[in-house]
This record gives C-alpha cells, sequence and structure tokens, in this order.
C-alpha cells in the first residue's frame, strides 16, 4: 500500500548505506554485525564477478510500508551490475530499520566507477560510490577481490 494512503506524505530519511562481505545477525538480539567493508574491488579482468557480497541500509523518520530497492549502475547509468528489491514497514516516524541485501555472483560488465543508489518508492534517496578498477600488477592482494569471469 502507498505512503499516501497510510496517511503520511513523507518518505522515509536514509541514514546508512554500506556495503561489506558478510552481515551477521542474532537471532537473539536483533544486533547486526558488517564483516569486510569497502568502496572498491580489483580484478585482473572484466566483465568480473565478485562472489558474495552484501548491502546495508538504515532508515528513519516515516510512518507506512514502502518498497525499495538498491541499484548498482556504472557511470554511464546504462549498464546495470545489480539490483535488489524488498520493502520497507515503518511503525514510528522514530524507529529506525535496518535492511540487508545478500548478493551472490554480482556481475561487473567493465571496469570504472558504479552508483549504488537506494530508491523508496521509485525516489533516490541515498547513493555511494563503487570503484571497479584492474588490480595494480606491483601492488600485494587488495581488500577486495572480484574473480575473472570464465
Amino acid at each position: 500500500m502507498p505512503s499516501e494512503q497510510m496517511g503520511n506524505l513523507d518518505s522515509p530519511m536514509g541514514l546508512a548505506l554500506v556495503i561489506c562481505d558478510t552481515i551477521i545477525e542474532d537471532k537473539a538480539t536483533g544486533k547486526k554485525t558488517l564483516v569486510g567493508l569497502f568502496d572498491r574491488l580489483f580484478s585482473g579482468r572484466f566483465p568480473c564477478v565478485h562472489p558474495s557480497m552484501s548491502v546495508f541500509v538504515t532508515l528513519t523518520g516515516s510512518r507506512g510500508t514502502f518498497p525499495c530497492e538498491v541499484i548498482c549502475t556504472h557511470t554511464d547509468d546504462a549498464t546495470i551490475a545489480f539490483s535488489a528489491k524488498g520493502e520497507v514497514k515503518l511503525l514510528d516516524p522514530r524507529q529506525v530499520v535496518d535492511l540487508v541485501f545478500r548478493l551472490q555472483g554480482v556481475r561487473f560488465p567493465k571496469e570504472g566507477n558504479y552508483w549504488l543508489r537506494f530508491h523508496v518508492e521509485g525516489i533516490p534517496i541515498m547513493m555511494r560510490t563503487l570503484l571497479v578498477r584492474r588490480q595494480p600488477a606491483s601492488e600485494g592482494t587488495p581488500p577486495a577481490h572480484a574473480s575473472d569471469e570464465e
């Protein structure tokens, strides 16, 4: 049900948009541990595939149920690396809600800068960059590594 029908015209406000290797959720407490935060990936060639990553989103400031989506596009805005849809429910504007998107086998078609955008009801409310680069030959293993696509 769109937020206007719930008696609220305001979209949620974004507090966090984080990319990491994995997110551990404690079932008893609901606490989350983000492991291996990164803002760049390296690969020997392109296209490449990152085997597993998670996107962590935190929202607040509204009431209602909202469709949402995380989308990662190359800066050319035509090349999509991934997208994942979900729904967020806020019972009170003071409530803080965490969303976790777990992604497997993310394919990056080409090297370059990507934008990670988080949309609520089709409207982007947060964004950040993700750099996907060729692995430098002279350096050691970078913090996050995508495998070459076969």
